[in-house]
């Protein structure tokens, strides 16, 4: 292999940076180069800007880094306003509402209430609401990874969602997720300040569930789940709610700081949630 053929591809070789007139001095006389170049407007050879190397490729970051980077521009305050456009704000309230950071991200240092507004996602690049995050009544909606962190309650009802991946990392108190299609609880925070709300959905199992919550939960109305032992060993602070779901027994080892709500007609729950204790 010679050595040329390692050289860089986008490097400019020292065999073509010679100006014209130079290349006129060099193969033709004296006076007819100079009558050339005086003719061509050229006095003195130009200088060719010095050519920088291309950095290499980054292959650090594994693919699937590289394509969350290349997937994740954050959205420019441009964007922002062209957003609020489609539900009836303008660019008075995306400046009121969001303090935009240097990095490109924004944080939203109190509440961010957008109920009903028909949105299908939240910006991205959303990294922070400090208060309270209600996005629920929103049947297009996508949970896409932002905001990052809730410091108030996050409340996502009636949204038609069926997954909990993307949702925030961090929630401050409740979280209500009631009248949804979520059969999965990936994604949900491993501790819960406040109420979990998973009532009206279609889970199966309670694979991935938080295992701290400091409200209430409430299972209420998920006919297909027949299966409660993920919720060994858990700590609930006040009271379980159980009605109208399929299972029939209930996991020992449960803290439940209230009481557990069952139907009346759930007899064999009933009798099971007695025989361990359970209120």
């Amino acid at each position: 292999m010679s050595p040329d053929s390692l050289r860089n591809p986008f490097h400019i070789s020292q065999l073509n940076q010679e100006s014209p007139a130079h290349l006129m001095n060099t193969h033709l006389p004296p006076a007819e180069a100079q009558a050339l170049t005086e003719a061509l407007g050229e006095d003195e050879p130009s200088k060719s800007e010095p050519q920088q190397d291309l950095p290499p490729a980054d292959i650090s970051m594994s693919g699937k880094e590289q394509r969350e980077v290349k997937n994740e521009t954050f959205w420019s305050r441009q964007r922002y306003i062209e957003w609020a456009q489609e539900f009836g704000r303008n660019e008075s309230w995306v400046d009121k509402t969001f303090e935009f950071q240097e990095d490109g991200t924004t944080i939203v240092e109190g509440d961010l209430l957008l109920r009903g507004t028909k949105i299908e996602q939240l910006p991205i690049g959303l990294m922070e609401v400090k208060g309270d995050l209600n996005i629920s009544r929103n049947p297009s909606f996508k949970l896409i990874g932002y905001p990052k962190r809730v410091g108030g309650y996050f409340d996502c009802g009636y949204n038609n969602i069926l997954s909990l991946e993307g949702m925030p990392e961090e929630v401050g108190r409740g979280i209500y997720l009631s009248h949804n299609k979520i059969r999965s609880l990936i994604g949900l925070p491993n501790e819960v300040m406040g109420d979990l709300d998973l009532s009206y959905n279609q889970l199966e199992n309670l694979d991935g569930i938080s295992r701290e919550i400091s409200g209430d939960l409430s299972l209420t109305e998920n006919n297909q789940l027949t299966s409660l032992e993920a919720l060994r060993g858990m700590k609930i602070g006040q009271d379980l709610w159980f009605t109208d779901i399929s299972a029939t027994t209930i996991p020992a080892g449960i803290e439940i700081g209230g009481v557990a709500h069952i139907y009346r007609k759930q007899t064999d729950l009933i009798a099971d949630a007695k025989r361990k204790g359970y209120k």
